[in-house]
């Protein structure tokens, strides 16, 4: 064995007992929705938090956002679209909510919420697709596409500044708890929750990255991430976390991915909306 493979092999090994011992050392989540759900114990409060990202991070995301959000420069193809006539019926969606959607300011304040049409969660996004085919008579959008994601952006936009408030209680709780379960449910090769990170070691580095917590991660998306080089949805970070940790990836817009909205949505409440958002 050359002294290469048996530092990689060291690596490995000291990663499986570290995963083992945090094993050990938590609580079992369980799997039944409802306040069965046993959280793990948040790392540091909000406020120690926002105090270790200005350690890490100083004055060079303030500077980063007084350059420009290049998602911004999407806006306009956003309000086009949403005046764009398309489909068999000749409508667009500013025949319903008026010219540039000025009837949808603070609507997305209260997405995802429950719908009784589909019997479950509806996100904006969902939402625009559901609209198109069924109001306009037009194509839905493909998910993670340009055309989808800037006219989400505008919509959302809308509501800029407008406190989230979305509802958790009655028919949408089922769903919630569905999600706050995929949330700490471990899964994939690494055996990992989103809780693990992002409650357990919020606050702490993963190599050159600091852990964010969960207190705003419904508030921006889409946003323009300096890794993608171009604006993704929040499902898009879902889905990245979960290749990372090797586990299974469900589509854009699933049942599951929606509950998960839903849920670190209502985290959320009371922040104002402030899309689009700009992340390392």
């Amino acid at each position: 064995m050359t002294v290469a493979m048996a530092a990689v092999l060291a690596v490995v090994v000291g990663s499986l007992i570290s995963c083992a011992e945090t094993r050990a050392s938590e609580k079992k989540v369980s799997l039944t929705p409802g306040p069965e759900v046993e959280e793990l114990e948040q790392s540091m409060s909000y406020e120690e938090y926002q105090k270790r990202y200005k350690e890490v991070f100083g004055t060079a995301t303030e500077e980063m956002a007084e350059d420009g959000n290049p998602a911004e420069l999407a806006l306009d193809d956003g309000l086009d679209l949403v005046n764009a006539v398309a489909g068999s019926k000749g409508l667009s969606c500013a025949s319903c909510h008026g010219k540039d959607g000025v009837k949808l300011k603070g609507i997305a304040a209260t997405y995802p919420k429950y719908d009784p049409a589909i019997k479950g969660i509806a996100t904006v996004a969902l939402q625009i697709n559901r609209c198109r085919e069924g109001n306009m008579g037009a194509e839905p959008f493909k998910y993670e596409s340009y055309d989808q994601l800037v006219i989400t952006m505008y919509v959302k936009s809308l509501s800029n500044g407008v406190p989230i408030h979305v509802s958790i209680d009655g028919p949408a709780r089922p769903f919630y708890d569905k999600g706050k379960v995929y949330y700490f449910k471990r899964q994939g090769q690494f055996n990992f929750s989103c809780a693990v990170c992002h409650v357990k070691y919020a606050g702490y580095m993963a190599r050159t990255n600091l852990i964010s917590n969960n207190k705003h991660h419904g508030d921006h998306w889409p946003a323009y991430r300096l890794k993608w080089g171009k604006t993704g949805s929040m499902q898009r970070r879902f889905r990245g976390c979960l290749k990372n940790m090797r586990a299974e990836r469900p589509a854009f817009q699933s049942e599951i991915f929606r509950d998960l909205e839903l849920y670190l949505t209502s985290i959320a409440n009371g922040e104002p909306v402030q899309v689009p958002g700009l992340r390392m």
